[in-house]
């Protein structure tokens, strides 16, 4: 069993908060169709146009141009995340990934069941069943639930998409609604019933690094 914290890359039009905006490493000339009205990226909020105008090619230019960018700053990343767009929205950008995926070493985050069922065919490791998102739990008695969820994980590979945050002023600003999700997620994940229940349970916790390699000996295969 399994619990994946991701390091995660690429995002390819979305900025997560409304607040808190930016562009693209690639050169906006190059990327439009990833753009909207006022330059840049789309907010969650407005994923839906940006699934209808994104462009494949500029699909990947921002994709590689945020890999490289991880790559060069010296960190090693291990697999690639559309963030705020499920299986990166469509199939056409799914399939896209698979390639620098490759290229590069990496595994892929795959959330819904249809793409998990296409990778699951050529070999490759997904999960075994939809990822919890902690945004979609209520914020009250959230430790009770975690410790329910816990004392009940399946056997096999999960994966939960925890946000742990410290709520200050800044993520306060950012987040008016959000940070408290973050809060509550980080008070859980430090506390010692977190490690006891893990323990009383036979949990192991993973990163997406044993995926990586298996993801790196199909590709070369």
């Amino acid at each position: 069993m399994g619990r994946q914290p991701t390091f995660s890359t690429p995002d390819i039009g979305v900025a997560p908060a409304r607040n808190s905006r930016w562009g693209p490493l690639t050169p906006k000339a190059h990327v439009p169709s990833l753009l909207d009205d006022a330059g840049d990226l789309f907010t969650p909020a407005t994923r839906s146009e940006l699934l209808v105008r994104a462009r494949i090619d500029e699909v990947e230019s921002e994709f590689r141009a945020q890999i490289d960018a991880v790559s060069d700053a010296g960190l090693s990343p291990t697999h690639l995340d559309w963030h705020c767009l499920a299986d990166g929205g469509r199939d056409d950008i799914l399939d896209l990934t698979a390639a620098p995926a490759a290229e590069y070493g990496l595994a892929v985050r795959i959330w819904l069941e249809p793409g998990r069922r296409k990778l699951r065919r050529q070999g490759l490791p997904v999960t075994d069943r939809p990822f919890l998102d902690s945004f979609a739990l209520d914020t009250d008695g959230k430790p009770a639930r975690y410790a329910e969820l816990l004392r009940t994980l399946p056997t096999g590979l999960s994966e939960w998409a925890v946000h742990p945050g410290l709520g200050n002023e800044e993520a306060q600003a950012i987040e008016p609604d959000g940070w408290r999700v973050r809060r509550t997620d980080y008070e859980f994940l430090v506390s010692p019933r977190a490690g006891e229940i893990l323990r009383e349970e036979g949990i192991v916790v993973i990163d997406y690094r044993p995926l990586q390699e298996k993801w790196a000996r199909t590709a070369a295969e």
